[in-house]
């Protein structure tokens, strides 16, 4: 791939990466509203809402996987650097190109699997065990989505962090 190419889907997924965080951020303000006037009802009005609950446990799971990749492309993720301190900029990035592999196959893996189930839910017309009955393919394809832009983001992060670690400010360093 061309550096213009990459580049230019990087700003892509990074525009698509914003749009899902502010989605996801809408999201726990309607769940947060929710769950408010659920609350009020229940303890003035004696009468809870019967669908907040399972609704606000399905728009969480949207949350997370739509702020996920968001949370990596800013560098929000949990880290263990303690395991790298002394050691030189090189091993650093080796140390980084290993774990952004096994974070790879993680959401190749995860993306693989929510796939198969989310097709076999939309075949089979799976539907949630509870009152609402809601289907489950639509609770599903959220991680579907969230898994695959996971899997680009971590690409395009890593081969962006090796090019700018290969630029000639740093061949000169080098030197």
């Amino acid at each position: 791939m061309s550096e213009d190419r990459v580049s230019s889907l990087s700003q892509k997924i990074k525009k698509l990466n914003f749009v899902c965080v502010s989605l996801a951020g809408f999201i726990l303000l309607f769940v947060t509203f929710s769950i408010f006037v659920d609350v009020f009802l229940r303890y003035f009005f004696r009468r809870p809402s019967i669908w907040i609950t399972e609704v606000s446990t399905y728009l969480f799971l949207y949350m997370i996987f739509l702020a996920t990749s968001y949370a990596l492309q800013q560098e929000m993720h949990v880290k263990v650097t303690f395991l790298l301190i002394g050691f030189s900029d090189r091993v650093k990035r080796v140390f980084h190109l290993i774990t952004s592999i096994f974070a790879m196959i993680f959401c190749l893996v995860l993306f693989w699997q929510t796939t198969e189930m989310t097709w076999t839910a939309f075949k089979e017309k799976w539907t949630t065990p509870t009152m609402l009955s809601a289907p489950s393919a639509y609770i599903y394809i959220v991680m579907v989505f969230g898994s695959f832009i996971l899997f680009l983001t971590f690409i395009l992060q890593t081969i962006e962090q090796f090019r700018s670690s290969e630029s000639p400010k740093n061949v000169e360093e080098k030197k």
